[in-house]
């Protein structure tokens, strides 16, 4: 069932709660990757490892949770999302908490990095954005840039992360961390996460199964130019911005800003992703065309290329972040909305699966990536000026897409009890 009977006001009314629970669970998320880079300092000086080691334990995260995308997304299909995501963030914050008993050995550290990877399958962008897209249809678009927004706030945990370390050790921020963020967004899920069909079972009705939604079939799915271009898209800007964003204090230190300094841009940059979500989403859910996803994409070459020339100036690396933050969640929250009206919602979870698994390959591949680039050459240049062509190449997938289809209706089809 989907609330294509409400208006976008009465969608807002009925549907807030859940948004509010799913924003927050999105930014615990996304606190795995951006919260590393405020980490390798402190343990980089306390065990002696390089910054690609340290990194490599985002790649064992993102590696692992890629193989279970594609599950993930059929369990969605067949049981909705509640049943997934209410454990799956209890046992997140503790696994992220658990980070804190790292003892020197880089195994262990993998090993700790390879358990939580299984553990978030059941809270990555999947769950939360199949759930909004269950009962938002009018202001689909806008709802899941407020809930993608989610990133933006996971971004500034280096602030807090930062400040945690200083005053209480890496080892507390891990706890604080893990217990009081993941702790909040497990309460708010417990009691307001439920999607369309989670709904219907507590109104005494039988929900519908994905099958009799309207949309594309996954065989249709992987034929389709339109879907295959915006997953490539992805995939591609994925693996340059995840190496960034895992790397920005860095990147900014390096450039000559102050740790302090740095940390603060990085905040700025959170609070520019928001921004730059929900007027994507604005636009979105009133302006089809290729305008919007291609000036997203293509903003990371200008981030990048302040990054590089920008050195010692506050102001333009100040541009930099906020660009960079923005093109790198605007391209998660067009993708999930894009993919919702191309492909439908019929195998909407099996299908977004196994395009964010995809773009897990990224993901996995950029932070050591960076990390290497910078064992290799003490700078990050050569990754930044890479970066610039290839993010190009992403916009360009979005020119031509056409309009969204319109599916035809399906027979209803009732869930299997269990």
């Amino acid at each position: 069932m989907t609330a294509t009977a409400l208006s976008a006001r009465e969608e807002w009314q009925t549907h807030w709660p859940l948004l509010v629970a799913s924003l927050v669970g999105m930014s615990f998320y996304a606190v795995m990757t951006y919260s590393l880079g405020t980490f390798i300092g402190p343990l980089e000086a306390e065990f002696g490892w390089s910054r690609a080691s340290i990194s490599l334990g985002l790649t064992v995260f993102t590696l692992t949770s890629m193989v279970g995308g594609p599950f993930i997304g059929a369990l969605l299909d067949k049981w909705g999302t509640r049943r997934v995501a209410v454990p799956g963030l209890a046992l997140h914050a503790l696994a992220f908490a658990a980070l804190s008993l790292a003892n020197g050995s880089l195994a262990q550290w993998y090993m700790l990095w390879s358990f939580i990877a299984v553990i978030a399958l059941a809270t990555k962008s999947l769950i939360w954005s199949t759930a909004v897209s269950s009962v938002f249809a009018t202001s689909r678009s806008l709802a899941l840039g407020v809930m993608l927004s989610g990133t933006a706030v996971g971004q500034m945990s280096p602030v807090l992360a930062g400040w945690l370390i200083e005053d209480y050790g890496w080892r507390t921020a891990y706890l604080v961390i893990g217990g009081g963020w993941g702790g909040l967004g497990f309460l708010l899920v417990l009691l307001f996460f439920r999607d369309a069909r989670e709904r219907s079972r507590q109104s005494g009705g039988t929900p519908l199964v994905a099958g009799a939604l309207p949309g594309l079939t996954v065989r249709e799915a992987i034929r389709d130019s339109r879907v295959l271009r915006i997953g490539f898209a992805n995939i591609v800007l994925s693996l340059f911005g995840s190496g960034v964003a895992v790397h920005m204090v860095p990147i900014l230190s390096a450039a000559g800003m102050t740790r302090g300094d740095a940390l603060g841009l990085t905040a700025l940059g959170g609070l520019a992703g928001i921004v730059g979500k929900l007027a994507t989403g604005w636009i979105l859910d009133r302006v089809q065309g290729s305008i919007i996803p291609f000036l997203s994409f293509a903003l990371a070459i200008l981030g990048y290329a302040l990054l590089i020339y920008g050195a010692g100036s506050k102001p333009a690396l100040s541009l930099a972040v906020c660009l960079t933050g923005y093109s790198g969640g605007a391209s998660l929250q067009i993708t999930t909305y894009m993919i919702s009206r191309y492909a439908g919602m019929r195998n909407f979870g099996k299908i977004f699966g196994t395009i964010s698994s995809a773009m897990m390959l990224g993901t996995s591949i950029g932070p050591v990536f960076a990390g290497h680039m910078f064992d290799i050459s003490g700078n990050y240049s050569a990754l930044l000026t890479l970066g610039m062509p290839a993010a190009f190449v992403c916009a360009l997938c979005f020119v031509g897409l056409g309009p969204y289809p319109v599916f035809p209706a399906r027979e209803k089809e009732q869930e299997p009890r269990a």
